[in-house]
C-alpha cells in the first residue's frame, strides 16, 4: 500500500472484536493507541471512530473508562 503525507485516512474500528479476540486468543490487550498511529502513519487523519457495545460487567468498566 502506497502511504503519502497528503493522503487523508478515516478509521473505523470494532473495539469488542479487537478487545475479545486479544484476550481470548492471545491473553493479551490491544494498545489503541498503536493501533491508531499504525493505522495514521503519518498521514493526516481526518476522523477515528471506534463501535463498542457497552456492558454492565465490572471486569470491562476500566476498559472503557480508559477508552
Amino acid at each position: 500500500m502506497a502511504v503519502h503525507k497528503d493522503q487523508r485516512v478515516g478509521i473505523f474500528i470494532d473495539i469488542q472484536n479487537l478487545y475479545h479476540s486479544a484476550k481470548n486468543l492471545y491473553n493479551a490487550r490491544v494498545n489503541f493507541q498503536e493501533v491508531l498511529k499504525s493505522a495514521i502513519a503519518d498521514r493526516k487523519i481526518i476522523r477515528a471512530l471506534a463501535y463498542v457495545v457497552r456492558s454492565n460487567s465490572v471486569e470491562e468498566e476500566t476498559f472503557f473508562d480508559a477508552l
